[in-house]
């Protein structure tokens, strides 16, 4: 018997138009109506999340920042995991002589310390993940006037961030650069206290060492008396995997999912196009 679903937002419960369909709500809410919990579970801050879950008049609680923090649905903090602030220096260093595009996400907002041409390249990178028919070269060229541009709260140094004593929950970057961010998914743990891992081919995402969903999915189950047996994990992507383990007895796949979440999930549903997340959930419950 399912008590938990624990589901994923971008590439998941959210489709390429960056929706989330009545079908989809209908069945989280069908659930929540039968003694179920529902939670978030994303890559996102919870002020990215939240307000588009809101938006659906759906209420849950959320593990954000890949489980480094849970929020309850009132966005309380519950639990938090951040990183050192010498390990954030470090790292942001490192990224930055690579040429890397470096987001950070802490408890006073979402901040960057990178220059407007890399973060300019950085939206245009997003922008062709999500539009392939929308080059490089093109994205750039609209990038300034894009909202994921104009949305870049750019910083002088991380000083702005600690003297004003934010934690941070995730280091975040965007490139074409695959390779790059390939290698550095591999050393970066090796040398550094860090958890990394991605929603994209295109991305890097660093929390603390126990920020992984799966890991966080399973204090919040012990936390609520739930077994893991009794949990449907959905998810697409890299950052999705620890959640979808055999350790969880309903782990679900998106008919859009990479090749390695396919592999290790039980269970495949459709596509976050075609109300994959509704679908499963009808297909348990």
């Amino acid at each position: 018997m399912i008590k938990l679903i624990a589901v994923d937002m971008d590439g998941t419960l959210v489709n390429s138009q960056h929706q989330i369909s009545e079908t989809n709500v209908a069945a989280i809410k069908a659930a929540q109506s039968q003694g179920i919990e529902f939670i978030i579970t994303t890559g996102r801050s919870y002020e990215d999340a939240a307000p588009q879950v809101e938006a659906v008049n759906l209420e849950c609680n959320y593990l954000v920042m890949n489980g480094s923090e849970l929020r309850n649905s009132k966005g309380e903090i519950i639990q938090s995991l951040y990183l050192e602030q010498k390990v954030v220096s470090e790292i942001v260093t490192e990224l930055a002589d690579l040429g890397l595009f470096i987001e950070l996400y802490t408890t006073g907002g979402t901040f960057s310390p990178s220059d407007s041409e890399v973060s300019k390249w950085a939206v245009a990178t997003k922008i062709n993940n999500f539009h392939p028919e929308v080059s490089l070269e093109e994205g750039y060229a609209e990038a300034e006037n894009h909202f994921l541009y104009q949305n870049i709260r750019h910083i002088s140094s991380l000083n702005d961030i600690f003297e004003n004593d934010f934690e941070v929950g995730k280091i975040i970057s965007f490139s074409p650069k695959k390779a790059l961010l390939a290698n550095l998914r591999k050393t970066l743990p090796q040398r550094f206290p860090v958890n990394v891992t991605g929603s994209f081919a295109i991305n890097l995402e660093i929390t603390n060492p126990l920020g992984d969903k799966g890991e966080a999915l399973k204090r919040y189950a012990q936390k609520q008396g739930i077994d893991l047996q009794e949990i449907m994990t959905i998810g697409d992507s890299y950052n999705d995997l620890g959640m979808l383990s055999s350790e969880f007895g309903y782990p679900v796949a998106m008919g859009n999912a990479i090749s390695e979440v396919k592999a290790q999930a039980k269970y495949l549903t459709e596509s976050n196009n075609a109300d994959g997340v509704g679908k499963a959930i009808n297909r348990f419950i």
